[in-house]
């Protein structure tokens, strides 16, 4: 057998084997016709011996690089191969390349003139609206959800423009649109909240919570979304955006706090009936955390005050104070914020 280059070589060149990808070449194609080209005449067993790879892998490889117009076929006992002129080979596939670009930049400009004659509105009546009044908000929230193919993002804070409660949407998540909301713990203050959240994540909802938000929307299969002017209340203008780049900002804004929000777990949010003790009965120490407890704590880690968290759990804040002593004594903490700590550890909340 005649003498071939070193084993070293091919390794180097399969670091240098990734010039090519650009025109279609893989990187395994491109140490294949390193190979070839660095030994015209080559056999496919030689290459197997350099390369370690199997004659079936280099084979195929050798097809596709004939295909490219990269290396030639030579006939004989042993069919052999050899790289054609790089230069003529790899300029032919940049101008093949070329012209699929020039082709791709012209569709772009048949769709631009399309978009540009459409136009992004379909309703016709500008990207923005601006709404009078909570009850037009209040009409276009109930609107834009009723018309909701795919999903609903939102920010929920106070003040409301209607009643909390919003019956359209487990009927929504029942028919497959999904619903993602971030809450503030302002959004539990009223009694039965709580259970309301509860009841619409048991439905579906994927809820997530912040100590605060900028402002509250609600923005449908991220085409439109409805939100106040301000926040002072009665919420007397709010604002109706359609398709623009402001849609598109609030998705982002939406995502990116979503990323940074905590989860709530369901069994946690829904307090059922209470089984928090009387207030003049003594509390035995527990083996490990119950629910009522677990539920205290992802209230707390919510940033819920002591008043919003004793009547979401019926209870007095004189029995909440109590049984929150009592619940850092079990946990070993000092604070809140140790006790938080601790609880996550353990995965209780």
């Amino acid at each position: 057998m005649r003498q071939l280059p070193e084993m070293a070589k091919i390794g180097a060149m399969q670091e240098d084997g990734r010039a090519l990808e650009i025109v279609g070449i893989s990187t395994f194609d491109e140490r294949i016709y390193r190979g070839v080209l660095a030994c015209p005449g080559i056999t496919v067993q030689e290459l197997v011996m350099r390369s370690g790879e199997s004659a079936g892998r280099i084979q195929s490889s050798l097809t596709r690089l004939r295909c490219k117009g990269l290396v030639s076929r030579l006939w004989g006992r042993s069919p052999r191969w050899t790289a054609t002129n790089p230069g003529t080979a790899i300029r032919s596939l940049v101008r093949g390349m070329q012209s699929e670009l020039d082709r791709l930049t012209d569709t772009a400009d048949e769709l631009e003139a399309a978009f540009r004659n459409v136009g992004t509105d379909p309703e016709g009546s500008g990207q923005f609206e601006v709404l009078a009044g909570p009850e037009e908000q209040a009409r276009w929230y109930v609107r834009l959800q009723q018309e909701a193919k795919e999903e609903v993002l939102t920010f929920d804070r106070p003040p409301y423009v209607l009643d909390y409660h919003n019956p359209l949407q487990t009927d929504l998540l029942r028919s497959g649109v999904r619903y993602r909301t971030i809450y503030v713990p302002e959004a539990f203050d009223h009694t039965g909240a709580l259970d309301e959240v509860g009841s619409l994540i048991r439905a579906g909802e994927e809820a997530r919570i912040l100590p605060s938000l900028p402002f509250k929307m609600a923005l449908v299969d991220r085409r439109r979304a409805v939100m106040p002017l301000h926040m002072d209340p009665p919420l007397t203008r709010g604002v109706l955006i359609r398709g623009s780049t402001m849609v598109v900002a609030l998705v982002e804004l939406f995502e990116r706090l979503w990323r940074e929000a905590l989860p709530v777990r369901p069994e946690l949010w829904s307090s059922g009936s209470s089984s928090w003790p009387d207030p003049g009965q003594e509390e035995e120490p527990a083996a490990d955390l119950g629910l009522e407890d677990r539920r205290l704590l992802a209230l707390l880690a919510a940033g819920l005050k002591d008043d919003a968290i004793a009547r979401q759990l019926g209870t007095s804040p004189r029995s909440l104070r109590r049984r929150l002593r009592h619940l850092l004594d079990e946990l070993n903490a000092e604070t809140r914020f140790q006790a938080g700590a601790q609880a996550s550890r353990r995965g209780l909340v």
